[in-house]
C-alpha cells in the first residue's frame, strides 16, 4: 500500500478533514465547496449537535504526506428502531480517483463499526439520517443545491 489511513485526532487534522473536498475537487466544473465554518459547525465534536446523541470517527488517507481521501463512521443513538437495523452509518467520503484508497477507507470505517457492535454500514450520510444523505451521480455541472452532496 503506497498510502496510509490515519484517524483524525487533532484540531489540525479536523481542519484538514473538513478542507479536503476543496483540494480533491479543485478545478472541477460545478464544484462549490461548502463553507469550512459551516462544516466545522457540523463535524466538530465540540460544536456539532449530532454529538449530543451520537459518536463518530474520522479518517484521512495520506499519500506522500498529502491527504488524498477521507471518510467518517458514526453511530446515531437516536436512530429510529427498524431503520437500518444493526447498522452504523458512514459518510464524508471524498477521495482521489483511486479504488485502492477508496476501498481502504471503506474497510477502515466498517472495521470501526464492527468493533462498536454494528453488523453493517449504511450511507452515505453527513453524520445522521437527518443531514445530507446520498451522493451525486449525475448533474455535476448543474448549480449547487443546499443540503445536496456533490
Amino acid at each position: 500500500m503506497s498510502f496510509e489511513i490515519v484517524p483524525v485526532s487533532t484540531r489540525a487534522e479536523l481542519r484538514e478533514f473538513i478542507g479536503l473536498p476543496s483540494r480533491v475537487y479543485k478545478g472541477l466544473p460545478g464544484f462549490v465547496a461548502p463553507p469550512n465554518f459551516e462544516r466545522a459547525g457540523l463535524l466538530d465534536p465540540r460544536k456539532g449537535s449530532f454529538f449530543k446523541h451520537g459518536e463518530a470517527q474520522y479518517w484521512l488517507a495520506r499519500k506522500d504526506g498529502a491527504s488524498v481521501g477521507r471518510i467518517s463512521a458514526q453511530i446515531d443513538f437516536t436512530q429510529p428502531e427498524g431503520v437500518y437495523d444493526g447498522a452504523g452509518l458512514f459518510g464524508c467520503l471524498d477521495a482521489v480517483d483511486d479504488m485502492e484508497v477508496t476501498s481502504a477507507l471503506f474497510a477502515t470505517a466498517e472495521a470501526w463499526l464492527r468493533a462498536k457492535g454494528k453488523s453493517r454500514a449504511a450511507g452515505p450520510f453527513l453524520l445522521s439520517l437527518n443531514q445530507e444523505p446520498g451522493l451525486l451521480v449525475a448533474g455535476h455541472l448543474e448549480p449547487p443545491i443546499v443540503s445536496i452532496s456533490w
